[in-house]
């Protein structure tokens, strides 16, 4: 009983912990200071209207392609059970859970 519980406390601090660097990771590319001049060089050189220039605007969309592949290296380096087992079910449930949890946690920062 005891192992099972701490299993369970575990998985909750790895997914915690997985979500505070996706929330981290899509701050720093969107918003940051540090990345500025990086972002606006980019974007520099993409035609108007670029798909890709809107990405590294948006937490909401940036955080889809940082959690997913964060959600693929928790789901390849924990030893937690997971809840089918299947990477392809697993994975992307989880990283759209941790992109939708990001962009929430958005709106309790304050505007810029």
């Amino acid at each position: 009983m005891l192992l099972r519980m701490l299993t369970t406390v575990t998985g909750l601090i790895e997914i915690a912990v997985v979500l505070l660097f996706v929330a981290r990771a899509t701050r720093l590319v969107v918003v940051d200071e540090i990345t500025r001049a990086p972002r606006e060089a980019v974007v520099r050189r993409l035609p108007e209207g670029s798909p890709l220039a809107y990405l590294l605007f948006c937490r909401w969309c940036l955080s889809v392609w940082i959690a997913v592949p964060g959600a693929a290296v928790w789901w390849l380096l924990s030893d937690v059970p997971r809840w089918s087992g299947l990477w392809w079910a697993d994975v992307p449930t989880v990283g759209l859970a941790l992109s939708h949890t990001t962009g929430l946690l958005v709106r309790a920062e304050p505007e810029e």
